[in-house]
């Protein structure tokens, strides 16, 4: 009989229907016993979307479980305050859940059954090739982090630590709060926001890092260097030195929206992306190819074979697919003379 309440307790919790004081005990009845936690995890992992009865959570869980790709495991550094979190897809679903519905007081309370008053708790969220991933964080701010790319925070966030560490590719649009910053780490700088839209590309094979503000103010710094860039600019990290261009910095963000917009970028760079966008590989047979500079738009409703059929008719090249997900591009007259 406990076990039925409990679980309906559980249920009603994920549809929003507690009120705080019975939202404050089931989470105090977690804190009681592993077997608590346990049994609360279980049901939580075997929730069905059908049976949620709010519309927006039921959207929420079924966004999260289409688009997010989530290893868990937890995993302590060298300081035993320190802890990084790889969420699973039920733990992820669960915090957002919460943070939508319930203000993220409820995704507070559980988070803190992991974290003591003196640890530090990172949570990072992973998203593989061909994925992309929208999520809102607990500020109210805003991020879309694109293919192969990775977002962390800290379990602290909230208390004047807004702070994001970033591999990879996300869009931000961030929520302004008084007397606190958000912070965008990088491996090549860290970007300091007010309230702001941009765009951050991080990827370690670009060999480069670069940061597009479409609305707003950010200030980079690495080390001494401190570089302010205004809407509209692109500040690029390349060789140890920082440049600034003006730009469309919209059509840097494009990618979330499935619109690939390139604008002068080289070969190498756009068949690197193609991979990651669909989870492809793509075998580039002739060097001459890699420092080809391309511009062109495209629509994530097209196959990657539809896109190597465009490359086909606009550029000296041919393709062949080798296995399901692995293609290779060589320039036509190699190719005969091969």
């Amino acid at each position: 009989m406990l076990n039925e309440q409990i679980k309906s307790n559980i249920q009603s919790y994920f549809n929003g229907k507690l009120t705080p004081l019975q939202e404050e005990e089931l989470i105090g009845w977690t804190k009681e016993s592993k077997e608590n936690l346990d049994y609360f995890n279980l049901q939580k992992q075997n929730l069905d979307p059908d049976s949620i009865d709010h519309p927006l959570l039921q959207s929420s869980f079924l966004e999260l479980q289409n688009r997010l790709f989530i290893n868990q495991q937890f995993t302590n550094t060298n300081s035993p305050k320190n802890k990084k979190i790889y969420l699973s897809f039920s733990k992820i679903a669960a915090i957002f859940i919460f943070a939508i519905m319930l203000g993220f007081t409820s995704a507070y309370l559980f988070i803190s059954h992991f974290a003591g008053n003196n640890e530090v708790v990172w949570f990072e969220t992973k998203v593989p090739r061909g994925k992309k991933s929208q999520l809102l964080l607990p500020d109210g701010s805003k991020v879309w982090v694109n293919s192969e790319s990775s977002i962390s925070y800290p379990n602290n966030f909230m208390n004047g630590h807004r702070v994001i560490k970033l591999e990879g590719e996300a869009y931000f649009e961030v929520t302004k709060l008084k007397d606190t910053n958000f912070i965008v780490e990088t491996n090549d700088y860290h970007i300091c926001v007010l309230g702001t839209k941009f765009n951050v590309t991080s990827y370690k094979d670009f060999e480069r890092t670069e940061t597009s503000l479409i609305e707003g103010k950010i200030e980079i710094s690495r080390e001494a260097q401190t570089v302010n860039i205004i809407p509209g600019q692109t500040v690029t990290f390349i060789n140890d030195k920082f440049k600034i261009k003006n730009n469309n910095t919209i059509q840097a963000a494009k990618w979330k929206d499935d619109i690939f917009d390139f604008d002068h970028i080289t070969f190498k760079e756009l068949i690197k992306r193609l991979e990651r966008w669909y989870d492809v590989e793509i075998n580039i047979k002739s060097p001459e190819l890699n420092n080809i500079v391309y511009s062109g738009v495209f629509k994530n409703e097209e196959t990657i074979e539809e896109l190597l059929d465009v490359f086909e008719l606009t550029l000296p090249v041919s393709y062949t697919r080798d296995s399901f997900r692995k293609f290779s591009i060589n320039l036509k007259n190699k190719e005969k003379a091969e």
